[in-house]
């Protein structure tokens, strides 16, 4: 009986372990007491040291370091609220005042603390609260008010289909002018060549007609080739004169 004790003892614990527990206790006990010590700098530092500590600081305690520790997130926090504050003179003048008057300021980090606990409890009522707390801003909508967007989208939705058809039509008009310039065009060139060729044709006939009358006239004009000379008739002797 004794060994189940701490068992029943570990499923009784809380999910959140005790070490991180008590890392939570000692990160508030050691806490900064003011944006000078959040930023590492002593109160006399001037405004460039006090942002190369800034820059320093941010990289190590940078959330994307460790995602899943709230700790690093709630520390970057007031990293960036002491910078905030301690980068500008005049919140700077104002923030040592009250430093130097009795009722000191809150230690920073106390209100990003609250804050994130309030968030954990809230995430932990509905796990997307945090991502659906950026739309507070928009109403929500009623039966009537769906009833009427609906209405809206499908108006939307037939000037969409209209604009379509509108387009569809626009094209196959364009489509058809552009064809119909294209044969008037391949119909003008083929009369341009076809009458180029008859005429070319008709020029060879004729050429061909002058040169072969000219020809036949210069036949005519040659003398006809003179006749063989005929010689004394030479008898045979013997033969009758």
């Amino acid at each position: 009986m004794p060994p189940l004790l701490p068992l029943r003892l570990c499923r009784l614990w809380p999910h959140s372990p005790p070490s991180r527990l008590l890392g939570t206790a000692a990160g508030q006990r050691s806490r900064p007491r003011n944006y000078y010590d959040v930023l590492g700098v002593h109160p006399g530092a001037s405004t460039e040291e006090v942002k190369r500590a800034f820059f320093a600081k941010s990289k190590e305690l940078h959330p994307d370091r460790d995602p899943g520790n709230p700790a690093l997130h709630n520390r970057f926090v007031e990293l960036s609220e002491a910078y905030h504050v301690l980068s500008h003179e005049q919140s700077r003048r104002s923030y040592d005042d009250q430093l130097r008057s009795p009722s000191p300021p809150e230690s920073p980090g106390t209100t990003a603390h609250d804050k994130s606990t309030c968030q954990t409890h809230s995430s932990r009522e509905h796990p997307n609260a945090q991502y659906w707390s950026q739309f507070h801003h928009v109403r929500p909508q009623g039966p009537q008010s769906r009833q009427q967007q609906h209405k809206c989208n499908q108006q939307v939705l037939r000037y969409c289909l209209l604009l379509m058809l509108v387009g569809m039509g626009l094209h196959y008009v364009i489509f058809r002018m552009v064809e119909q310039m294209h044969l008037n065009f391949m119909d003008e060139k083929d009369r341009i060549i076809t009458a180029m060729y008859n005429d070319a044709r008709a020029r060879a006939r004729a050429n061909r007609a002058s040169l072969q009358q000219k020809q036949q006239w210069q036949k005519q004009q040659q003398p006809p080739p003179p006749g063989p000379t005929q010689g004394p008739e030479i008898v045979p002797p013997g033969a009758d004169p």
